[in-house]
């Protein structure tokens, strides 16, 4: 009986201390720290509160490539004379019988008629074309345009201008003649004074004629382009 008198003492006064030991410490928590802000407290209480916000998984593709440019094919024309066949025509502006027949829709059987227009395929890279005749028939605006395609200079010095019928010009040393790419010279049929935009060939007639054949050689006697004046 005295045991668990005892007993019971030693319980109720190891509580008691606990109980004091836990005030005590409270008691001086509170004393250093201070409570707890009062506008932390709902801030606290709702990020408890919300589960955390999911962050969105954006997927990127990279950046498209910009679409490239198609090179465009240059072409001349020429006007088929009697007795011409694809083989002769294509011997004469240095292109193979089946680029010929095959920009023009044609077959390499299929006849050539007199007077039929056909397109000739030229290299864009290094080409000149003549553009146009301008004013054919009138001496005075009579001229032909031609232009620098390709890219890097292109000297003409040398060069041929001619048509059908045995008229030549030649491209003068003086000044000599240099097209950029882009560039451009009116080769103009009445007499004038020569620049590095306009030449004049110094006849006292005009040359050109719907139905003539303008073809430009190079100093190497290439043909280089060729026109039909409209």
């Amino acid at each position: 009986m005295k045991s668990w008198k005892r007993l019971t003492f030693y319980i109720l006064l190891n509580i008691f201390v606990s109980a004091c030991t836990t005030l005590g410490v409270l008691f001086i928590w509170d004393q250093y720290s201070g409570p707890l802000p009062r506008n932390l407290l709902p801030k606290a209480l709702s990020s408890l509160s919300r589960p955390p916000a999911e962050t969105p998984i954006v997927q990127t593709t990279g950046t498209p490539e910009a679409p490239q440019p198609t090179p465009t094919e240059a072409f001349s024309v020429y006007q088929v004379q009697s007795g011409d066949t694809f083989e002769s025509i294509a011997a004469e502006h240095n292109v193979s019988v089946e680029e010929l027949v095959a920009v023009n829709g044609f077959t390499s059987s299929q006849p050539l008629g007199e007077g039929e227009v056909l397109r000739i395929p030229m290299d864009p890279q290094g080409s000149v074309i003549i553009d146009s005749v301008i004013g054919a028939g009138d001496l005075d605006t009579e001229h032909v345009l031609l232009k620098h395609r390709g890219e890097g200079e292109l000297s003409l010095v040398g060069w041929r201008l001619e048509d059908d019928k045995g008229n030549v010009f030649i491209f003068p040393q003086f000044p000599q003649l240099t097209l950029f790419s882009g560039g451009a010279v009116n080769v103009y049929t009445r007499s004038g004074v020569n620049s590095v935009v306009e030449l004049y060939w110094g006849l006292d007639q005009p040359v050109w004629t719907s139905g003539t054949t303008v073809i430009l050689r190079d100093a190497q006697n290439n043909v280089r382009a060729n026109y039909v004046v409209p």
